[in-house]
């Protein structure tokens, strides 16, 4: 059944999640989760084709208030969980409020990406993408345009990376990593070829490198993203490089509200 056959209003979790989370649908159509005393809410930051300048997805971001409608660093607030069963269900609830906040239209293919925390990856059980896909279907939401991303840090342990992904790739959902430099993406790409990696652009600097290492991720068939791109000089040396996305400020002002229906974010 559909959130929108369950009568517009969603107060209701997965059995398995622990009492203190919820998401409820608000009269504007918007959901908010609650996890405790926090309410959360999203926000979208386009991904566009630096070639045609095609919006052709969105990374989805947390944003946390407490009671007092302070802001809250989502890092900070993930922070504060002890236990990894908590840990879980916190993250999976904001991946849900995500996908039920995405404002494409059904039947679009517009991609979303959603972030699973970094101490996720050792906490999950073995078929942790069974689990959200089931949670998909329960939302009535297909897993093909869902893109389960990876943070930096978990290129630390390549093969513990390789595992995470795999599962959720045999489950529907297309995976991405992000990584810190050009010996980050060598070495996951010696486990496991994600649909695409992210590397923040400001880790490569001149125009060399950054081709250089799109041909490095293309050769294996993987698509580069480059994030925080905040130089319009960096997105016009990269217009004739085939295949390659870009995030971050610059690129969700250059698309402005006519062509893209998503809320931009700082990168």
């Amino acid at each position: 059944m559909s959130d929108r056959e369950r009568g517009g209003r969603l107060d209701w979790l997965p059995l398995t999640w622990k009492p203190g989370f919820s998401l409820r649908r608000q009269p504007d159509g918007r959901v908010i989760g609650r996890f405790f005393s926090a309410h959360l809410t999203s926000l979208f930051q386009p991904i566009v084709e630096v070639s045609t300048d095609r919006v052709v997805g969105s990374e989805a971001l947390v944003r946390c208030h407490n009671g007092d409608e302070v802001g809250l660093s989502p890092w900070n607030l993930f922070s504060l969980v002890a236990d990894d069963d908590t840990l879980v269900g916190l993250d999976r609830l904001c991946r849900t409020l995500h996908v039920l906040n995405h404002p494409e239209p059904p039947g679009s293919d517009a991609l979303l990406f959603l972030n699973v925390h970094g101490r996720l990856l050792p906490a999950v059980a073995e078929d942790h993408g069974h689990a959200f896909r089931r949670v998909l279907m329960a939302l009535d939401r297909p897993s093909a345009n869902i893109v389960i991303e990876t943070p930096a840090a978990a290129c630390a342990d390549p093969k513990l990376l390789a595992f995470v992904l795999s599962n959720y790739r045999l489950n529907g959902f297309k995976v991405g990593a992000n990584v810190g430099s050009v010996r980050d993406l060598e070495s996951v790409l010696r486990e496991v070829r994600p649909n695409f990696v992210k590397i923040d652009s400001r880790t490569l600097t001149r125009t060399e490198a950054a081709r250089s290492f799109v041909a490095i991720a293309a050769a294996e068939g993987v698509r580069t993203i480059f994030t925080r791109v905040e130089q319009q000089d960096f997105i016009f040396s990269l217009r004739e490089v085939p295949g390659v996305w870009l995030q971050g400020h610059s690129v969700a002002e250059s698309v402005g509200p006519r062509n893209s229906s998503t809320v931009p974010a700082s990168g």
